[in-house]
């Protein structure tokens, strides 16, 4: 993976960006003007930056097969969402948004006509006081989005994100991963990173080609193994919290295991929560599995 860096203008003071390109890739100055152009836009959540973990796992593994570009934002929503609305403009792109946490719900919020795809990473669907599934369900039928969300993020549980997507007016995947928080850490320590970029290679994979009759896959960290595996893509499980089937079941898609390059043990970021957002930092609750079976669309 190559990396550049640059800045877009903006007031009170520039945006700061990560391009990050499969390596070998020809390299020039990052604008709108000049290639490569992004295939995803994405941002961190309240109190990630550029360097988080989950932001640098992500964008490692998507890298690995299309060019994507992280900005730098602040904690507050509203601010975000224009500061996403800013980058779409310089880049000229819009096709496919993403961000994890909170921003994923700027995401959502700053996509435009052109907007074809979401990538919505740890998407906090609810808190103490309220469920935001307002604009998820507001999202036109045309629009595709995929999920990805830790079988552990206590701001997202599984069977509450069931009954949204059953009611979202567009086709949704869901990729679970097996015993992640809402930070997208596993736990031992040392498969974070395999399990973080997997998820960039899947979401690059999905963007490229996606099949609305295959809708559910899981990563998993094999400890035994020491190598983070992907289910390949099937049809809806009954139980989306339950450990993902095993080779000889079923599965409508083979199991397709894909050994993800590791480095030393991340570190987990320590983020702090928003007032502005009710962002938490990554919460070690076991989520439910209550589950409700997707209408069909």
């Amino acid at each position: 993976m190559d990396r550049q860096t640059l800045e877009i203008s903006y007031s009170p003071k520039p945006i700061q960006c990560a391009l990050s390109l499969p390596t070998g890739t020809k390299k020039g100055k990052p604008s709108k003007n000049t290639a490569p152009s992004p295939a995803l836009l994405f941002t961190h959540g309240a109190g990630g930056t550029l360097s988080s973990d989950a932001i640098a796992n992500f964008s490692s593994g998507f890298a690995a097969h299309a060019p994507i570009l992280c900005f730098q934002g602040n904690m507050n929503l509203k601010s975000r969402v224009k500061m996403y609305s800013a980058v779409i403009e310089d880049q000229s792109f819009s096709t496919c948004l993403g961000g994890r946490s909170m921003g994923a719900r700027a995401a959502v919020m700053a996509a435009t006509n052109a907007t074809e795809r979401l990538v919505l990473v740890s998407y906090p669907l609810h808190t103490g006081k309220e469920t935001r599934d307002k604009i998820l369900l507001e999202l036109a039928s045309s629009m595709k989005v995929i999920f990805v969300i830790g079988s552990r993020d206590s701001m997202c549980d599984l069977g509450q994100l069931e009954d949204v997507r059953g009611r979202m007016k567009c086709a949704t995947w869901l990729v679970v991963v097996q015993e992640a928080d809402h930070g997208m850490t596993v736990k031992p320590k040392k498969g974070a990173e395999a399990v973080g970029k997997m998820t960039g290679e899947v979401v690059a994979r999905w963007i490229d080609e996606s099949d609305e009759k295959m809708t559910e896959g899981r990563i998993t960290w094999d400890e035994e193994e020491e190598r983070a595996q992907w289910s390949g893509w099937s049809a809806e499980w009954k139980d989306a919290a339950a450990p993902p089937p095993k080779k000889e079941s079923s599965c409508q898609n083979s199991e397709v295991a894909i050994t993800a390059s590791q480095g030393k043990g991340s570190r987990r970021s320590n983020s702090k929560q928003s007032k502005s957002t009710g962002e938490d930092a990554p919460a070690e609750e076991s989520v439910s599995t209550r589950t409700r079976k997707r209408m069909k669309r």
